[in-house]
């Protein structure tokens, strides 16, 4: 019961937004285990410890005192013991043996021009470099370009093959990467909006936060300034500010995205405001890179032949990699492989193969609506998984974010159908879920600080669970439902994708009701409403056609899953508290109390009796339990 939960230790600040790993680039290389790599020039901190990760010997040879001193400092923080400086009148270190470099990294955007022109460095570059070795360097718009293509002609002449890749953004870490050559792939990512916007608009954003914070503090008593939390602050001034620079920046950044995406598929302007990766050396290889074949292999499934490109996002380290495999001569993928960037993450990985895995010998979903498992294997101790990809649109894109929406109504159907069709009507004792739950709230007070009454009050709650006569019917539990990871199929069919908080013994009624808060916020956004607890309270809590939808919804899964309606309650806010405890890593220390779960969780406790969780927690147990079906389709036909 709740194993996936149980197993993770929910520690804050651990998965920050913008704290991940460095090097994204090296996702591109045939394999990511290495003996010497030697860096010339300073890489940035975060690519210095991934280099140190994958390679036994890191080498960086510096031009400065002071990049020595930067280089220790790195080694020292993250505590990488491989990784040594070296003064650039070594000559990449004269010392180094022939053929005993893997991997020689160029950094700067136009050092791979210079470092071209400099014939006794590469003499230097092709003694150490071992006969499969690889260079590596980038060059960018539109200095970058002229130069870069000048050293792409005199590595020609040294090295061989040279393979190109289409990176974005234009500056900083690698986002995507595609080869080159390959415009139609190019054209998806820029299309399907996995490739990153090279113009940041968030200084604008933040501006106008500031500029509201200020005139709003200038309009408050002293006394008064830190009295409201953030998320609940209201100030008219500050409001109609945000709203203006909000439309400015959206409509900024919507003409600078187009121009953007048109300016990739022009040419001669794509070869001037694009960036590039390079790889010289090694083994010419058409296809995705050789550990990924390997693993896939293993599997009985050839993708040699397979079109590919790689998506790393940025926001959190916890994101995993994905890497696109098109057919020959498709348009859309066939198959997604996803990969960690930390052996830490491994289990998260692991758990959604092994979900997918249940729920295809169950004969839940079909390759329509749920990604069918194809592979699990490791490389570089990190977890690697394939999946056929589902073909789709964001169900964002599609919901008419109304209580009428077809798409929202199929993807609650799906819920209770899986729902219904997984149930273990004798899956625990009131005891043995009491149990884990209190340990789930032992770990929740740990962290986060509840008024008594509301400490007490969700005490209560998890108790009452103890008082059920029944047996404790127990869900496979997709764990993370919402609307961003629901897709609408080409037939108007919902898929759930994103599977690895996936508990095959999980909490009933918890999918439904995390869909559902999401939904009703995003509903509220349609509406002109930003702020996430302001968009539940009125499309959630209180009277709206929404929370008819919402009371129906539960009544439903109640009937198919013979759940008693008592447990809807207890069930309702343990599913807040577990999500706070999920959120709580990516929190630091001074923005816990603030946290969106936790005020959510307080938020439904003060409003109880709020008309919506009025009606849920007085529902009547329905009439007659219906059979659950042995497949979920979740169809919905809808009119263009």
């Amino acid at each position: 019961m709740l194993a996936t939960t149980l197993a993770t230790t929910f520690v804050p600040g651990t998965n920050l937004k913008g704290d991940v790993v460095g090097a994204n680039w090296s996702f591109l290389l045939p394999g990511r285990e290495l003996e010497r790599t030697v860096c010339t020039g300073l890489p940035p901190s975060a690519t210095l410890a991934t280099l140190a990760s994958i390679s036994r010997e890191v080498i960086v040879v510096c031009a400065s005192a002071r990049q020595i001193q930067k280089v220790s400092t790195t080694g020292h923080e993250h505590g990488l013991k491989n990784l040594h400086p070296s003064v650039v009148n070594d000559r990449l270190g004269l010392q180094l043996p022939d053929d005993s470099a893997d991997l020689v990294v160029i950094t700067g955007g136009s050092r791979g021009w210079q470092f071209a022109r400099d014939r006794a460095m590469v003499a230097t570059v092709r003694r150490v470099l071992k006969p499969e070795g690889l260079i590596y360097f980038e060059f960018g718009w539109p200095v970058g370009w002229l130069l870069g293509a000048r050293a792409l002609d005199s590595f020609r002449e040294e090295f061989a093959p040279i393979q190109l890749f289409w990176l974005s953004p234009l500056r900083g870490e690698m986002h995507t990467a595609v080869p080159l050559d390959d415009r139609q792939t190019i054209s998806y990512f820029v299309d399907h909006g996995l490739a990153s916007q090279s113009i940041n608009l968030r200084p604008l954003q933040s501006a106008g936060r500031l500029l509201g914070r200020h005139r709003q503090m200038r309009q408050q008593p002293p006394g008064e300034r830190l009295a409201r939390a953030p998320e609940t602050r209201r100030n008219p001034a500050r409001q109609v500010l945000r709203s203006v620079t909000r439309i400015a920046s959206t409509g900024l950044f919507s003409a600078l995205e187009r121009a953007e995406r048109t300016l990739t598929r022009v040419q001669p302007f794509n070869r001037l405001t694009r960036r590039t990766g390079v790889l010289v050396g090694g083994v010419e290889i058409d296809g995705p890179p050789h550990y990924l074949r390997a693993i896939a292999r293993e599997a009985d499934i050839n993708i040699d032949d397979h079109r590919w490109g790689l998506s790393a996002p940025s926001e959190f380290s916890s994101r995993k990699l994905l890497f696109f495999l098109f057919g020959p001569a498709s348009e859309s993928p066939e198959y997604i492989v996803k990969l960690t960037r930390d052996p830490v993450l491994n289990p998260r990985l692991e758990n959604e193969y092994q979900a997918l895995a249940l729920l295809q010998a169950r004969g839940v979903g079909d390759s329509e609506t749920l990604p069918q498992p194809l592979f699990l294997g490791y490389h570089s101790n990190l977890a690697i998984v394939g999946e056929t990809a589902i073909k789709g649109t964001p169900f964002r894109q599609r919901t008419q974010a109304t209580a009428d929406c077809p798409y929202a109504h199929a993807a609650i159907d799906w819920l209770i159908e899986l729902g219904a069709t997984t149930v273990d009507g004798i899956g625990a004792t009131p005891k043995q879920v009491v149990e884990t739950l209190r340990v789930l709230f032992d770990r929740f007070v740990q962290i986060y600080q509840l008024a008594p009454a509301h400490s007490d009050f969700l005490a209560e709650q998890i108790t009452a669970i103890g008082r059920t006569p029944k047996a404790f019917p127990l869900v496979f539990q997709h764990g993370d439902p919402g609307t961003w990871n629901v897709l609408v199929t080409r037939s108007g069919r919902v898929a759930f994708l994103d599977w690895e908080a996936a508990e095959p013994q999980g909490m009933p009624l918890w999918d439904l009701f995390y869909f559902l808060r999401s939904y009703s916020i995003g509903t509220g956004r349609a509406r002109g409403i930003r702020n996430r607890l302001e968009g539940f309270t009125q499309q959630f809590l209180a009277e709206s056609p929404l929370s008819s939808l919402v009371v129906d919804s539960v009544a439903r899964y109640l009937k198919r899953t013979g759940l008693p309606t008592e447990l809807v309650e207890p069930l309702f806010y343990t599913c807040w508290m577990h999500r706070a405890l999920k959120e709580a890593t990516r929190l630091v220390a001074t923005t816990l109390e603030y946290g969106h779960y936790v005020s959510l969780l307080r938020l439904c406790i003060d409003q109880r009796s709020s008309p919506t969780l009025c009606h849920l927690f007085s529902l009547q147990q329905s009439v007659e339990l219906e059979q659950p079906s042995s497949r979920i389709s979740a169809h919905v036909t809808v009119r263009e």
